[in-house]
């Protein structure tokens, strides 16, 4: 399915915002009934020291055997996978819940030139959002790496 086939009724910033936080704010939308879509998802971080951080998910991929479970390397799918972990997935409820999420690397709707905007199902411009503290600047912390850097270390391949 092509950006233009899906006619999001949010389209949410990530950039510089907390991935856990937006991840459920992103789950909850949709547990409403919104269409969601999340764009720059590689500039969204994760708090905590870089070794910690990168030696976590490193884990997460070493889990398993030939069959499964398989975690992913790329930060869109990354960032899926962790909105799949705030949404009962294996309800009817959540299963389209979910099905109605897409998680973007870069800004596909900003290809019109138009900046960070695209068309609803009412033909207006519907900006990007940040949601409300999700951002980084809330935290006096300031100790983060980004979801791009993580799956750099996992060796995804870099196209972003």
């Amino acid at each position: 399915m092509s950006v233009a086939e899906f006619d999001a009724d949010v389209v949410v910033d990530a950039r510089d915002c907390i991935l856990g936080r937006v991840a459920s704010k992103v789950a909850e939308r949709a547990l409403d009934g919104e269409r969601v879509a999340v764009v720059n998802a590689e500039r969204a971080v994760i708090t905590g020291r870089r070794e910690d951080v990168v030696g976590t998910f490193q884990k997460r991929r070493e889990l398993g055997s030939d069959r499964g479970p398989e975690y992913p390397k790329r930060p869109d799918r990354i960032f899926k996978r962790s909105i799949r972990g705030m949404v009962p997935y294996k309800t009817p409820r959540g299963r389209e819940a979910f099905e109605g999420i897409r998680v973007y690397m870069g800004n596909p709707y900003d290809e019109s030139g138009a900046s960070q905007t695209h068309r609803g199902e009412d033909g207006e411009a519907v900006e990007a959002e940040v949601l409300d503290d999700t951002s980084l600047d809330r935290l006096s912390n300031i100790k983060f790496v980004s979801l791009g850097d993580v799956s750099d270390a996992l060796g995804a391949n870099v196209t972003w």
